[in-house]
């Protein structure tokens, strides 16, 4: 009897081991969705992932494409292009100093009965933020914003930002050029501080769909900036094929105005938070509440007065590029209607950025992209690290739908 229970306990803890083990092997994690570096197919979902910066097992399923954007090589800028004036920066290349900087990437793509979604990472060793931020020159006793374009490598003062094109129906040349079939260089200039690269469709009719997301113009809400490029007439350096969309305002204004310091008329902070440090925007909602204060006027030798007080810059905190009191260049409110149909989650990691995003596979609006599963869709990548137009380019890339 006791061998008989003793063999009755062998069956069933060997029926339990392959119980289990089959139980482990159901369980085991998926294949390897794979990669490419020219294709993004877009994975059929059963659900939506969550838009929160933490990739969800789910993402696992979706074939990655991995690449790397390039900044390219521009002639020399031909004028000058910061608010200091002329000067030597007329000689360096349009894109320096970031030409030749590569940034590395990975992307995937998943999609709903309604919903198209992206999941874009790459490295980054610093968020960018310091958006020509308002400082202080006490030599000309003015307030001045860090520049726009750098001149140098430790001039780099903007934001992080990426940018997607997408044609809109036949656009010519896209499908062999992509981003290149919008970009027309070395045009003459027209104007002081123009540029003599432009973006613009050749063709009239033709329109291009672009995803701009803004790190710190696209923060107040978790929005990408839905615009557009159209034809341009002009042909030289004012030609400007890029728009927003039709209906809806952008996200973002100045926080600049004009004012006299009773000697001439000059620009200054619109609004300030007192006594805040490293910050590098103003919401509406600061605005609105209180938080941020309206100045109302500024005096010979810079001081800002506004309702309750007052900003000396003697007192130290706006200097350039150090000071931790320096004011921030924008104010911030929503994106709305035909401005505001993409929502994203962005995550600084400490080495890169993870960025979840979605928009409807159709808006029906007609400066939107229509996402068909049953077509393929050329596009191009655009990566910008801490730059203003020095943009690393992925053009020659193709979307894909899993059926």
């Amino acid at each position: 009897m006791q061998k008989y229970f003793s063999y009755l306990i062998a069956i069933v803890f060997l029926g339990t081991v392959v119980s289990l083990s089959s139980c482990t092997k159901d369980e085991d994690p998926p294949a390897d969705a794979g990669e490419s570096t020219t294709e993004l197919l877009v994975k059929k979902f059963s659900a939506a992932p969550a838009l929160d910066g933490d990739i969800e097992e789910m993402w696992g399923t979706a074939q990655r494409l991995v690449g790397t954007t390039e900044v390219p090589s521009l002639a020399a800028r031909g004028t000058y292009l910061n608010g200091d004036g002329e000067g030597f920066e007329e000689s360096i290349g349009l894109f320096a100093p970031y030409s030749g900087e590569k940034y590395d990437f990975t992307m995937r793509a998943g999609y709903t009965a309604e919903n198209i979604y992206f999941l874009l990472e790459w490295k980054d060793d610093e968020d960018s933020k310091d958006r020509q931020s308002w400082y202080f020159d006490p030599s000309d006793k003015l307030w001045k914003g860090e520049h726009k374009y750098a001149n140098d490598a430790g001039d780099k003062f903007y934001e992080d930002k990426f940018s997607f094109l997408f044609p809109i129906g036949e656009v010519s040349n896209f499908s062999s050029a992509t981003c290149y079939a919008t970009c027309h260089q070395n045009l003459v200039i027209e104007n002081p501080k123009d540029k003599h690269t432009r973006h613009y469709l050749t063709v009239e009719g033709e329109k291009i769909d672009m995803w701009h997301w803004k790190r710190v113009r696209g923060t107040y809400q978790g929005q990408i900036d839905d615009q557009k490029m159209v034809y341009a007439e002009a042909t030289g350096s004012a030609a400007n094929g890029r728009k927003g969309d039709a209906t809806g305002q952008g996200g973002y204004s100045n926080n600049s105005q004009t004012l006299n310091n009773g000697n001439a008329d000059v620009s200054v902070p619109k609004y300030v938070i007192p006594n805040k440090t490293e910050y590098y925007w103003i919401s509406m909602d600061d605005i609105d509440d209180g938080t941020a204060k309206l100045i109302t006027a500024v005096d010979a030798e810079g001081v800002l007065t506004y309702e309750g007080g007052s900003i000396n810059p003697a007192d130290g905190g706006y200097e350039h590029a150090t000071g931790n009191k320096r004011l921030p260049s924008v104010t911030t409110r929503p994106f709305t209607e035909g401005r505001g149909d993409i929502s994203i989650t962005a995550v600084y990691t400490g080495t890169g950025w993870v960025c979840e995003f979605t928009r409807k596979l159709n808006t029906n609006d007609e400066d939107d992209v229509v996402f068909e599963i049953s077509k393929e869709l050329p596009f191009g990548l655009a990566i910008f690290n801490n730059a203003a137009i020095a943009h690393a380019i992925k053009p020659n890339l193709m979307l894909k739908f899993e059926q």
